[in-house]
């Protein structure tokens, strides 16, 4: 790529003549949203992002909450947001988010200004070391030269190509980083930043001509993480289908032992095999399937004759075009859980009549899904990989199919010859009318008894609309969604961040994700997760369509009180729950956001704040073309639209509420077992 290289005006500030060719690059590279922390060392970054039309910016003061904003932006649009900000440890609060975005391939470029090398090891202010501060979970980092030290034209000759390199990899989904040191002065000359602004409109408006995109030009479900393509080369390569083979012995103990109890399938025709055989299989998808699992496999493998499927938070049906999505919806299992026990405990469950499993996206986070798998090892299972090179945390000692296997396969698929069974399909249809009805008799009879985290999800899956996105916090909202409110699966974008599966950055995520749907959206979240994350509210300016916290607050940590440790230790819970005194109201009022307290059962089932809720939430049903998935729809922006110069609305912070519900956490555990068994 022929870089739009002017020359070199002496009087011009060479941080920020730099940091725009930089931009331009970046822009160049597919960048079309940045999330900048503000700063004194990054401020010619800064000045060249918000002054590039071609870019969308937004502000965000806390570093740690930025990163998990960028991470929501991405995770929608599919493409990297930048991620700017200044020296010393402002870099260091983007980790949170960046170790999730590498868990969940989610691509991300982080730009961190830094000190120049003089300003090393001298005891300089807002100092630090950050040279590869994110370690192993960036897919790789390059350090820019110095700007300011040398001719703006040898600093993009030298760092091009690396830049290109940094990019390809982000693509492939996860983040990369950027290590950018700046010399004083940083801001522009009046003369230099009116030619920037010139410059940059007419390329960004096509006046002048754009270079060549030097990335080539791929189909995004065929973008992998580098570290999957080499899954199969710890592999030896001659065996049948039914044989067991010990795997090649590499270097490292951890791959050693791991291989030595995997049975990988290596080639397209030995999974067409194992496939064929399957009469009744089920089809289990984790959250955050890639592209490819999601737009091409999926939808064929659901068209087998007898295949059901199980959906976890993360990995909802709305919005996902492909042919016959509505067969596929048919297919979901409601009540998987009650099934899932109904099937240890009798013969005639439909569960025991499963003979094979499939499994995409990330690894499950129902303990009884995982107990499933990993008492099911005598069942043929194919485990297509996603984002980690070993993802089989049940231990069920599955195939592994590397998506270079998987991409072979589906150009070469042959027809289902399985033969359908109406008893089969049934047996699933039957259970799921019973489970609707028994959601609808347990709540109607606890109308007026304690308030639980259950009747919380029942009765917001009646409120929220279909369409409208929804994000659900890890710990008790991730796992409730299945048992409480199965219809979201089908009839609604579900979020969740489960890469690393922390509490850290909810809120600040579901802001980045309202910000890129450009759509109502809902979060269900618990009080510890809100609070954590309460610097988000900082950005509730930013917000432009609604956007509804829904906080259950049962005590803090309750999720605690239904593991081991209580049992084992009761007299030690006090090291594990979390109760907090903090009052929520106050807090939100003191952001100056709107707030409504539930807190008892009674008030749960009234109709004037759920019809309030409502209306909030409306929003027109998007029409979708074939192939083209709601967020693909929603994100499709005229350039001229995205100028940061032209004059915005004022800001209104009454686009973000806040609903309490204050919940009974004794009574929501026991209402959870009873749904289970």
């Amino acid at each position: 790529m022929k870089l739009l290289l002017r020359e070199n005006n002496m009087q011009n500030t060479r941080s920020f003549s730099w940091a725009c060719e930089l931009v331009k690059v970046c822009y160049h590279l597919g960048v079309r949203e940045a999330v900048i922390s503000p700063g004194s060392r990054n401020t010619s970054l800064t000045l060249a992002l918000v002054y590039f039309p071609g870019i969308r910016c937004v502000s965000v003061i806390d570093e740690r909450s930025a990163g998990f904003i960028a991470l929501g932006m991405s995770k929608m649009t599919k493409r990297p947001t930048l991620l700017c900000c200044t020296s010393g440890t402002a870099s260091a609060n983007y980790y949170p988010a960046i170790i999730e975005a590498y868990q969940s391939s989610i691509p991300l470029i982080v730009v961190t200004a830094d000190r120049p090398a003089h300003l090393q090891q001298v005891g300089a202010s807002q100092t630090i070391q950050q040279k590869y501060l994110f370690g192993s979970y960036v897919l790789d980092f390059i350090q820019l030269p110095e700007a300011g030290a040398q001719d703006r034209n040898a600093l993009l000759t030298e760092t091009h190509n690396e830049i290109i390199r940094l990019f390809k990899l982000a693509s492939t989904g996860g983040p990369v980083h950027m290590n950018a040191p700046f010399n004083k002065p940083f801001e522009p000359t009046k003369e230099q930043l009116n030619k920037y602004i010139q410059d940059s409109k007419a390329l960004v408006f096509g006046k002048e001509e754009s270079p060549s995109n030097p990335i080539p030009n791929l189909a995004s479900h065929r973008l992998v993480r580098p570290e999957l393509i080499e899954t199969t080369k710890l592999y030896t390569h001659n065996f049948t289908v039914a044989e067991k083979p010990l795997p090649l012995i590499d270097n490292q103990e951890n791959l050693k032992r791991l291989a030595l109890k995997k049975r990988p399938l290596l080639y397209p025709d030995q999974v067409q095999n194992t496939y064929n055989q399957m009469h009744r299989p089920l089809i289990v998808i984790g959250s955050d399937p890639t592209p490819f699992q999601w737009f091409y496999l999926m939808p064929f493998l659901a068209k087998h004759p007898n295949a059901r499927l199980i959906l976890e938070a993360g990995a909802s049906l709305y919005g996902w075009d492909f042919e016959e999505s509505k067969m596929v919806q048919n297919k979901v299992i409601w009540g998987w859980e009650k099934l899932l026990f109904r099937s240890t405990q009798q013969d005639g469950s439909p569960f025991a009549s499963i003979d094979g499993i499939i499994r995409l996206g990330k690894e499950v986070v129902n303990p009884a899904l995982a107990h499933f798998f990993s008492e099911q090892k005598h069942l043929p299972q194919l485990r297509f990989l996603s984002h980690e090179s070993h993802e089989d945390a049940s231990d069920s000692e599955p195939y592994f199919i590397s998506p270079n296997t998987a991409f072979s396969w589906v150009d070469t698929l042959r027809e289902h010859t399985q033969i359908a069974s109406k008893e089969w399909h049934n047996s699933f249809s039957e259970f799921k009318t019973q489970y609707v009805k028994m959601l609808r008799a347990h709540f109607s009879q606890t109308k007026f008894e304690t308030l639980t985290d259950g009747a919380v999800f029942y009765r917001l899956s009646t409120i929220i609309p279909t369409s409208i996105p929804i994000f659900l916090s890890n710990s008790f909202p991730v796992r409730d969604q299945a048992l409480f409110a199965p219809n979201w699966s089908i009839n609604n974008p579900l979020i969740a961040q489960r890469g690393a599966a922390g509490i850290d950055g909810i809120s600040s995520t579901a802001f980045g994700v309202s910000l890129s749907t450009q759509l109502p959206t809902a979060v269900v979240t618990g009080d510890i997760a809100f609070l954590y994350d309460i610097n988000a509210l900082l950005s509730a300016k930013l917000i432009t369509n609604p956007l509804i916290i829904f906080v259950i607050n049962n005590g803090g940590g309750s999720i605690f009180s239904s593991l081991p440790v209580q049992q084992a230790v009761p007299e030690s819970m006090e090291w594990f729950l979390t109760p907090q005194e903090v009052s929520i109201e106050h807090l939100v009022k003191g952001y100056g956001l709107p707030y409504t307290r539930i807190d008892h059962s009674e008030q749960l089932w009234k109709t004037d704040w759920a019809e309030k809720i409502q209306h909030l939430l409306k929003v027109n049903i998007l029409q979708k073309s074939r192939n083209d998935s709601l967020i693909q729809q929603v994100n499709r922006e005229d350039l001229n639209k995205t100028t940061h110069l032209s004059p915005k609305p004022p800001f209104d912070t009454s686009k973000v509420h806040i609903v309490e519900f204050i919940t009974n956490s004794e009574a929501s555990i026991a209402e959870r077992n009873e749904f289970r068994r």
